[in-house]
């Protein structure tokens, strides 16, 4: 029965139940209506109103829960669709209707998302490159100028000209270290798991943070985007440990099972709500995870450190 037969049949019983009492009961109203007779037409239309909200209410339920459905959707947690109510034909077609307006929104948002993160890798590496090869090489020249200057020049000038070549050689090495965490070379040359471990080692020398990896052998076969997500993802995952978690240790963890393949960053530091963060971090995890149809989840406690888990679907592809 669809939902106006539904409504009209719920007034029309109200209607016939009260059409019924008048008919049989032996209750009469005069004119002018007495005060007893006032009491016992106003106990009625309550009686009835109420019977009648009772009904649409049940009548109505299905919208209801509809609509609470809509309002807990989150776009970065794809997959979830509103259950369809088989017995109201007009909610279960609005139902559906919505499934399919979320099917859509996902598919886009997939596609935007990929063509933008695309676009960001891209410049990622053209600016790595430009760095490497134009900034990288106009200070090892100045470097290079630098030494023969020392050693042409006398004390105490020559310490001068030391002290500026030992810096320019340091802004050299920031240059090129920026240039390796805007795009590593590691992952395009020699794999996801030998960019893992140098991931874990430069974060391990920068920031002090004890890292321990380990990274499953023989695991399936992936993508480069997806593992340009899970590199990103592990690699924002350390950057969150060491710069908010204020741990001592960390454990980034790759293996696989059921055809799954599964990355897990995990430290022992002060933990937070995951219901109450949504710092640009996590949120570009779930974007990346969005991207490649993966699963992110976030498991943390205040006080009791944080796990990330990024779970690549079986069977999907970009």
């Amino acid at each position: 029965m669809t939902l106006l037969w539904r409504v009209f049949a719920s007034n029309a019983a109200v209607l016939v139940v009260a059409t019924l009492v008048l008919v049989l009961s032996p209750l009469t109203v005069s004119f002018p209506i007495a005060l007893t007779e006032a009491v016992v037409v106003a106990g009625g239309l309550a009686l009835m109103l109420a019977f009648d909200l009772v009904l649409l209410r049940r009548a109505f339920a299905p919208l209801g829960r509809l609509t609470a459905f809509m309002r807990h959707v989150d776009p970065l947690r794809p997959g979830e669709r509103a259950r369809l109510e088989p017995a109201d034909p007009d909610v279960s077609e609005l139902t559906r209707a919505f499934n399919e307006m979320i099917d859509r929104l996902e598919s886009e948002r997939r596609d935007s998302a990929r063509r933008a993160l695309a676009a960001q890798e891209g410049e990622r590496a053209r600016i790595a490159r430009e760095l490497h090869d134009e900034i990288g090489q106009a200070l090892t020249a100045v470097v290079l100028q630098l030494e023969r200057a020392a050693r042409d020049t006398q004390p105490p000038v020559r310490g001068e000209v030391e002290e500026a070549r030992e810096a320019v050689r340091d802004s050299l090495e920031e240059v090129r270290e920026i240039a390796r965490r805007l795009r590593p070379e590691a992952l395009d040359d020699l794999g996801l798991g030998s960019a893992l471990a140098a991931l874990t080692l430069d974060v391990s020398r920068r920031t002090g943070l004890r890292v321990e990896r380990r990274i499953e052998p023989g695991l399936s076969a992936l993508e480069p985007e997806e593992e340009l997500v899970v590199y990103r993802v592990a690699q924002e995952g350390l950057t969150n440990v060491a710069r908010h978690a204020d741990a001592q240790h960390a454990w980034i963890t790759l293996g696989g099972r059921d055809g799954r393949v599964t990355l897990e960053v995990r430290d022992d530091g002060q933990g937070f709500d995951p219901r109450h963060a949504a710092g640009a971090g996590l949120r570009g995890m779930r974007e990346r995870a969005l991207l490649v149809g993966a699963d992110l989840a976030v498991d943390s406690r205040d006080g009791e450190g944080t796990a990330v888990r990024l779970t690549l679907r079986p069977g999907f592809r970009p």
